[in-house]
Order: C-alpha cells, then structure tokens, then sequence
C-alpha cells in the first residue's frame, strides 16, 4: 500500500534555538502512526510543516499522494486536524461552529455527527468560552471525525481528557480505521494509549527521529552489562553463543524503550558483539 505522508530531507531552523531534522519519514496508508517524544522535541513543529503552518526550509513533503505546498488545498479537503492549539471561540456557540466548518466539505456526515455530540457530551447549545479544555478537545475531534477525511493527524487529543473520555475517544478512532485506506498519525505523551492502540511508532528527541540500535549499553557495573537488544537482530541465544551469561531477558513496555531513546546522558551506546 502506498504511503499517506512522506518527509524526505526535511529541515526547519528556528534561529540558534531549535533545529528541526533532518528526518526521513515513510507513513503507510492504512496504518495508525504515533510519533512520541518529550518536550520541546520537534512533534508539534512536524505536524504543523504536515498542515501547512510553515515551510520547511529544505526537504519535501509530499500527503496522499499529492506534494505540498503545491497542493495545499486540495490536501487539507482529505485531512482531519485535531490540536490543543485550535481555537473556535470565535464562533460563540457549538454549533456555529459545526455549521462553518460543515460548509467546507460536501461529504460532511451529520448524523454521525449528533451522534458524536451525544457520545461525546458535547452538545450545539453549548457555549464555546464555557467548554473546559478536554471539551474544546472533543469538539474538535467532533469536526475531523464528521467529515469522513482519508488521513487524521492528531496532535495529543487526549490532553485534558479522564480515563473514560479517552476511552471513547480511541473507541472512535478505531471506527474510523475500520476502512482499510483510513491513515492515523497521532502524536501524545500517554505512552499507555499509544502501547495498546498504534501499529507504527517514531521516537523524536531534539529535533530527530531516533534509530533503535540492533545492540546497546544501558548500564555497565563491572563485568554485567544491560544491553537493549532487537531480538529480530541479535537474542540472547545468540549471546550465549559468543560466550556471554545470560542471567535474565524480558521484553521492555513502550515506556522503558522511549526512556532508553531519549536518555539525556546517552548512556545507551551502540554495541556490536564480536
């Protein structure tokens, strides 16, 4: 299947604070894509390039086929944005909102959308300025979800949200994937959603996608090593083969490998056994 974003060479310079790239970045259609990473380390940067806020300084972009900024237009009618950053209150009400934004697209669904108000609590009478910040998150997943896009890029959605909200949210998500050419990027720190529910994960730190070393150093205490392993690469069988003493191998959650990528002392050094 063919890629739904592409980023190839991509650069983007924030004067002498911040560089971003360069990063080389394939997305399958079809596939639920999370990008994780901390603070400050480019993810927001990236999927706003992806929604034409900014140009890359070098590089190309290229969404559902058609590259950008060339085609702009037609890019943004295919794709659903959903982002703290997003602000409707300028429209007073729920369902101004939803009546500006429905005239835009002509596959627009209104019964699904009441039906997502309903799910969501989030209701056409309701006053914007009154939302708090997880209700304002769901309006805006309300406005991607309704217009049937190809491709959402969700920029943390589940900020503000409890534990059922976030339930229904992915519970949604996961209904708009039941079509095979439907494509997710989805950025967030709630590592716990992004472990059970995304199929491809990129870790960005300072500005760049981190490689996964088929081998690396975590820790060294004497003669003991904790190595970080690609089992598909180098197993334990393997270790034990060159000579090594296995004393214990188990598999790491998405929290212990993003913490073994994004160190800060760079404790996990390349290794290659001999």
């Amino acid at each position: 299947m063919s890629a739904a974003i592409g980023l190839t060479g991509v650069r983007k310079s924030f004067g002498a604070g911040f560089a971003l790239g360069p990063l080389d970045l394939q997305i399958p259609q079809g596939a639920i894509y999370a990008l994780v990473g901390p603070n400050g380390a480019g993810k927001s940067t990236t999927l706003s390039l992806l929604m034409g806020a900014g140009r890359p300084d070098r590089g190309e972009i290229e969404i559902l086929g058609l590259p950008l900024p060339q085609h702009e237009v037609q890019i943004k009618r295919r794709v659903g944005y959903v982002s703290p950053e997003l602000d409707y209150s300028a429209w007073k009400s729920v369902g101004n909102a939803i009546n500006f934004v429905r005239g835009f697209y002509p596959d627009w669904d209104e019964t699904y959308c009441e039906w997502l108000q309903t799910k969501l609590g989030v209701h056409r009478g309701e006053q914007i300025a009154e939302l708090s910040f997880g209700g304002r998150i769901k309006l805006s997943l309300i406005l991607a979800l309704s217009r049937q896009c190809d491709l959402l890029v969700l920029d943390e959605p589940t900020v503000g949200l409890d534990a059922v909200s976030r339930r229904q949210i992915f519970t949604e998500l996961l209904h708009f994937m039941e079509r095979e050419d439907h494509t997710i990027l989805i950025s967030s720190h709630q590592l716990s959603d992004i472990e059970r529910f995304a199929d491809h994960l990129a870790v960005m730190n300072e500005g760049r996608l981190q490689q996964l070393p088929s081998a690396a150093i975590l820790q060294r205490d004497g003669e003991r090593v904790q190595l970080l392993l690609d089992a598909g690469v180098t197993s334990p069988d393997a270790l034990a083969g060159l000579g090594f003493d296995v004393l214990e191998s188990a598999p790491l959650g998405l929290e212990e490998l993003f913490l073994a990528l994004i160190n800060g002392d760079n404790s996990a050094r390349p290794w290659h056994p001999a």
